[in-house]
Parts: C-alpha cells; sequence; structure tokens
C-alpha cells in the first residue's frame, strides 16, 4: 500500500507571488511617498494663491486639494504648454518638469479638502440642474457626485469649495471651447446649451456644498 504524498508546487509559487505582490505594492507606496514630500517642496510657491495643503481662502483661486492627480498634471501642462491659458498659471508652470508636476499633483491629490466658507443660500434651479439635468443637459452629479465630490479613479475633479464667480466663468470658458486641456471636450456638449442664467444657478448650488 502506497502512502500518499502530497506536493506543494503551487504553495511555493503562490507564496513567492504573494511576496512579489506585497512588495510591488510596498515599492508603490514608497513612491507615492517620495512624490508627495517632493511636491510639498515643488509646491511652496502655490500657497500664495491656492492657501495651505491647497484650501483655498480667496474666492478668485480654487481650493485644489484633494483632486485626482491625473486631473491636476494634466492641467498643469495645459498651463505649461499654452492649451490652456492663465496669465498667473502659465507663468507659475513655465518652467515645471514633467517630474515636478508629477510630485505636485500627487502632492494635492494627498491633501483632506476643505469646504472654509459654503454659501447659505443656493438656487433651486441650480440644484435642479446639478441633481437631474435637463433635456439636452446632463446632470453634473454623474460625474462630479451628489455632493460635488468628484471621481478620484475616473479623474473627475471635486465641485465643492469652488466659488461661484470661478465656477460661473469656467462653465462660461468650456461653453465658448476657450478651456482646453486634459477631458475639457467632455464638458463642450454638456455647457453648449446652458443659458448664462442657468449657469448662474449652477454655480450658487455648488457653492452650497459642504
Amino acid at each position: 500500500m502506497k502512502t500518499a504524498t502530497r506536493s506543494m508546487p503551487h504553495r511555493g509559487r503562490f507564496t513567492t507571488g504573494l511576496i512579489l505582490g506585497l512588495s510591488l505594492v510596498a515599492g508603490a507606496a514608497q513612491a507615492d511617498e517620495a512624490s508627495v514630500k517632493a511636491g510639498r517642496e515643488a509646491a511652496q510657491a502655490c500657497a500664495a494663491c491656492h492657501g495651505d495643503n491647497g484650501n483655498s481662502n480667496n474666492p478668485a483661486f480654487p481650493s485644489i486639494a484633494g483632486q485626482p492627480a491625473g486631473y491636476l498634471a494634466t492641467q498643469l501642462r495645459a498651463y505649461r504648454d499654452g492649451t490652456r491659458e492663465n496669465a498667473i498659471m502659465s507663468g507659475q508652470a513655465a518652467n515645471l518638469s514633467d517630474e515636478q508636476i508629477r510630485d505636485i499633483a500627487a502632492y494635492y491629490a494627498a491633501q483632506e479638502r476643505k469646504v472654509l466658507n459654503p454659501a447659505d443660500e443656493g438656487s433651486t434651479l441650480g440644484s435642479q440642474l446639478y441633481h437631474h439635468g435637463r433635456d439636452g443637459v446632463v446632470a453634473c452629479a454623474a460625474c462630479h457626485g451628489a455632493e460635488g465630490r468628484g471621481n478620484q479613479p475616473a479623474g473627475f475633479p471635486a465641485m465643492r469649495g469652488l466659488s461661484p464667480d470661478y465656477t460661473a466663468q469656467s462653465l462660461k470658458d468650456y461653453r465658448r471651447q476657450a478651456r482646453k486641456g486634459g477631458k475639457a471636450e467632455i464638458m463642450y456638449p454638456v455647457v453648449a446649451d446652458l443659458s448664462d442664467e442657468e449657469i448662474e444657478a449652477l454655480a450658487a448650488h455648488i457653492a452650497t456644498f459642504e
């Protein structure tokens, strides 16, 4: 009678693969930490407009804390390369390397987004458009979330914490296709038929997000 023996090759391969996988994850985490640290150093000049840790207390400048890293990197490259124009940002980004852009994006993406001064009053029309849309206009919540928190994995930016003036100007820039770079073209048909009144209403509603 033969005694049954068990071969363990699969377990060995599994263990090796698991160790290798954990090593890769650890390496990625260390790389991310390094990028965030380097980004903190590279982003020192950004705080003057965007606030400490990317939470702006100036309505003229948007909060960028917690935005998707890919979105932030795309916007910085667009400013640097002249695809997106802004007198201040074009100059700030002009001499940034690709590595610096990735590091700055990683730093701000890792920061907690805080809404410093949410508006007390919104807009019924803006709420309807944001959450439900209308014929020919997709609901903003479909991409940016019901509370304007965005979608990090998909690269859709958070809307909460943006001032009404900034949001309204951004939507008007998309409407006239003056804002380019990244996923900008997705926005063109979304806002093409929005009136000034509807844009102002949307901006007022978005400003109430906490």
